[in-house]
């Protein structure tokens, strides 16, 4: 593998440290623990399983527990043919084990997934979660260039080196499970504290390269992430260099930003990046908008001009760029838009335009400042949904609750049907004006020299005069905000009491607002209050099975059950843009368990017996049960959501001999156990005695006393392929296999000289070091594009 350059006298240097690095390895691997870790004590047959599932609308999965052989067999998922494309599957295994489902979706919707894989597989293990997260949340079937999520990430952990307030921090819990967050620091009355970002907020309000609707692209040769951090036009501030001595993030005071502030006076009163970040937009951008109005940052950035949607879109930019969590913040129905950060919750941050100055964590500033009427108020995430964020800025005696239950013509609800909250207001179309003359002056450029005479030429200027006076606002029907309803077939806004409201409810073939959908209904309220409309359409799809309960004829076996649940729906923006984004809810599953002969009939739509039926978001719980083959049932009777489970199953029975388990490993989207090799994978299991578990027939592990056990297997330096966990007790044994394969690329570091390095010598000595998952067979080396030569 070429690696990097050098000269030939230091081939020698090289490869005595990479013998000493592969003989160290050789060497520790003689040293396996010979003692597991017995996290119990019960001398009982015990089998657990922990697994996360994603059940789509009207399916199902089921667990099927056989008492005899005390063992499980698991419903068959119909995973996407994605998974028969190797490269695709290995960037899979590579990825986090918590984004493989959304990333198996994503690769599921674009033609291209092989080019987004090899990114995932070309890349180092520290920037995969990245890079997995960016593809996955996307807007559905529309994922940004591979080149600039590539740059997006690299650009993110360059930035991280230079900046004193916060630190990127990577985890990795083993059996595939890794992620990051940032780490950061404020000064808060005085004292010096650090914390932790959950790492869901550094994905989505970090990490992802979208803000509000915009196609993320290189503009300038360049991502806004490197363009905003490492260049400003002449006699405009650099961000960088605003934030090269910053220690703090923010000082957790609240503040109104004079007009046309200066930086000593940013720095006296408030030495934040908060600060530094907004003292940088009102400078870049000092003046109001005219021109095309342009969405993408660095555009913004160059012309130096905006109003609130482009001073929005470059905060928001900013902030993510200097390693600050930020979104944007949207109130369309009463035109205006600004953005909020991220420090142990949310808080409001906006610029006024001109640099006017603006505010920081001043919720209260738009309607109790201002005295602005706002009906609702919504953040734009990167993959284009929309959550709402109204009661952070109305306070609950100015605000109004309306509820909306949807069901079908059998009374049974309707999730998925969308709800769009109009009202009168203002839209800017500016963009309609300029986008006119654009055309205009684009067929004046095509049009032959002899078509361009007087007559012509007067009518053209008589088209520009009157795009010239197209207003750059009109008064309309406006979606302030809309939502969708839940698996109860309920949608809940919280509104501003001071505005008249149109609701228009949609279900089926959802399109475009003002386009009909399979059903549709409306509502009026001119009058705010708290209120609860109720919508019937005449659809039925979802029923509820017929079942019995019935108690169970015996108590040999106890099974205790632990799952949660949350659910997602898949739509479209219904605004300027057509991108589909992920709308996550509360979740609800039909859980029952059943005998054979009952679960046949469940198969078949006929009325069964179960011995438990719940409907319920969650359930931690313990049943006592016959010793007969039983099946638990996961049932979703949603008509657009999709249900993730989480559940911790286990089945106790007594024990009359010796008995062993290795419990089965959460085979996620796959049809056995995966890993990277390198990766650490925790062996659980559960025995009556003392227990050897051997790796492919070498024992690695002993394990005394009795009951559930757990065993850590360092995979570094194994070789790709199938192997064989086996685990002995007395007279019982069991096994499982597992499949390592090499996903993850070597790691090479030249460690001198250093780049930029003046040499003045015949011959200079380089050092570098290499190390591999598995092992480093050589490294190849040239100098100035000579042939390649072995270290």
């Amino acid at each position: 593998m070429k690696l990097f350059p050098h000269t030939y006298s230091m081939y020698r240097v090289i490869s005595v440290i990479l013998s000493m690095i592969l003989l160290t390895a050789s060497f520790l691997a003689l040293f396996q623990p010979i003692h597991g870790n017995t996290i119990e004590e019960n001398p009982e047959r015990i089998l657990a399983l922990s697994k996360t599932i994603d059940i789509p609308p009207q399916g199902d999965y089921y667990i099927k527990f056989d008492p005899k052989n005390f063992r499980v067999e698991e419903k068959t998922a119909n995973f996407s043919d994605m998974l028969s494309r190797e490269i695709v599957k290995k960037a899979l295994i590579k990825s986090p084990s918590w984004l493989r489902k959304d990333l198996l979706r994503q690769f599921s919707h674009i033609d291209n997934a092989e080019d987004y894989a090899n990114l995932i597989l070309n890349m180092s293990k520290r920037y995969t979660d990245e890079i997995a997260f960016s593809i996955a949340f996307s807007p559905l079937g529309d994922v940004p260039p591979v080149n600039l999520l590539k740059d997006n990430v690299l650009r993110l952990y360059e930035i991280d080196k230079y900046l004193k307030y916060v630190d990127i921090v990577d985890y990795d819990e083993g059996n595939g499970n890794f992620y990051s967050t940032l780490r950061y620091r404020v000064i808060e009355d005085g004292e010096e504290k650090e914390f932790e970002c959950p790492p869901y907020i550094y994905y989505w309000y970090v990490v992802h390269p979208e803000i509000s609707s915009e196609d993320p692209s290189y503009i300038y040769g360049t991502f806004w992430r490197s363009y905003l951090f490492n260049h400003n036009d002449i006699g405009y501030p650099l961000l960088k260099e605003k934030l090269s001595n910053i220690s703090y993030i923010w000082d957790c005071k609240s503040y109104l930003q004079p007009s046309k502030r200066t930086w000593k006076w940013s720095m006296e009163n408030h030495p934040t990046a908060i600060e530094a970040v907004s003292y940088w937009i009102g400078k870049t951008i000092p003046t109001g908008a005219y021109g095309d109005r342009p969405n993408q940052p660095n555009i913004i950035a160059h012309e130096h001009n905006g109003w609130c949607g482009e001073l929005q879109r470059i905060a928001v930019a900013a902030l993510r760029t200097a390693l600050i969590p930020s979104v944007a913040i949207c109130d369309i129905g009463e035109d205006h838009v600004w953005r909020e950060f991220f420090e142990r919750g949310w808080h409001q941050n906006d610029n006024w335009w001109s640099d006017g100055g603006g505010a920081v964590d001043m919720s209260d500033i738009y309607v109790y400042g201002w005295g602005k009427d706002i009906s609702g108020i919504f953040a734009w995430k990167g993959d284009n949904s929309i959550y709402e964020v109204t009661p952070r800025y109305i306070h609950p005696k100015d605000r109004v609750r309306v509820r909306f239950v949807v069901k079908d013509q059998n009374n049974q609800p309707i999730d998925g049907a969308r709800v769009c909250v109009l009202v009168k207001g203002i839209r800017d179309i500016t963009w309609l004006r300029y986008g006119i003359m654009s055309i205009l002056e684009r067929v004046w450029g095509i049009l032959p020299d002899f078509l361009r005479n007087r007559i012509i030429q007067m009518l053209f200027d008589e088209l520009y005069s009157l795009c010239e006076r197209i207003p750059e606002s009109v008064e309309m029907p406006i979606q302030a905000i809309w939502n969708y309803t839940n698996l109860d077939g309920v949608c809940t806004f919280d509104l501003g009491v001071n505005r008249s409201y149109i609701f228009l409810i949609q279900y089926g073939n959802l399109r475009k607002p003002w386009l009909p959908a399979r059903h549709n209904d409306i509502r009026f309220m001119s009058k705010p209050e708290n209120r609860t409309f109720f919508i019937r359409f005449f659809t039925r799809e979802s029923t509820r099975e017929e079942h019995n309960l019935i108690s169970s004829d015996g108590d040999n076996l106890t099974l205790r059950i632990d799952f949660s649940t949350f659910s997602y729906q898949i739509h479209a923006n219904p605004l300027w843009v057509n991108d589909r984004g992920l709308y996550e809810k509360e979740g609800k599953i039909d859980f029952f368990i059943v005998d054979e002969s009952n679960f046949e009939k469940y198969t078949k739509g006929e009325p069964f017996d179960c011995y438990a039926y719940e409907e319920v978001e969650k359930i931690n719980t313990s049943l006592s049960l016959s010793s007969k083959t039983i099946y638990l049932v996961f049932r979703n009777r949603a008509r657009e959501s999709t249900v993730r489970v989480s559940f911790n199953i286990t089945f106790i029975s007594s024990s009359d001999g010796d008995f062993v388990r290795i419990f089965p490993f959460d085979r996620d989207i796959f049809d056995r156990p995966f890993f990277d090799i390198g990766d650490k994978v925790t062996i659980r299991g559960a025995s009556t005695g003392t227990t050897t578990v051997y790796i492919d027939d070498t024992p690695i592990c002993v394990i005394e006393g009795h009951g559930t056990w757990a065993y850590t297997w360092d995979t570094s330096g194994e070789s790709e392929g199938i192997h064989l966990i086996r685990a002995v007790c007395g007279d019982a044994e069991d096994e499982i296999q597992v499949e390592l394969v090499d996903v993850s690329p070597p790691y090479v570091e030249m460690i001198t000289p250093e780049n930029g390095t003046i040499v003045d010598n015949d011959s200079i000595e380089i050092a570098g070091v290499a190390r591999d998952n598995t092992n480093v067979m050589d490294v190849e080396v040239s100098v100035d594009g000579s042939e390649w030569r072995r270290a």
